[in-house]
């Protein structure tokens, strides 16, 4: 698997408050506030997970993160 300069990779640091309010920044659109469509492409080789995240309302699709498997 390539990597996609578009990816950025996951930081706990971009997630704040108490539980609902980080469920709302990873699984609602920012645009319209619909919830989003998460697909993953493993590679366990490099222990690591591409996710895009696209909103099916409005078509906003510009979630795309590097997820670190420990």
């Amino acid at each position: 698997m390539s990597f996609d300069p578009d990816y950025k990779f996951e930081s706990f640091e971009e997630y704040f408050g108490d539980a609902r309010q980080v469920e709302k920044i990873i699984n609602e659109c920012e645009v319209c506030g619909a919830k989003l469509v998460h697909t993953h492409i493993s590679d366990y080789k490099h222990l690591c997970i591409q996710e895009n995240s696209r909103c099916t309302d409005c078509g906003h699709g510009s979630k795309k993160k590097v997820h670190i498997i420990n």
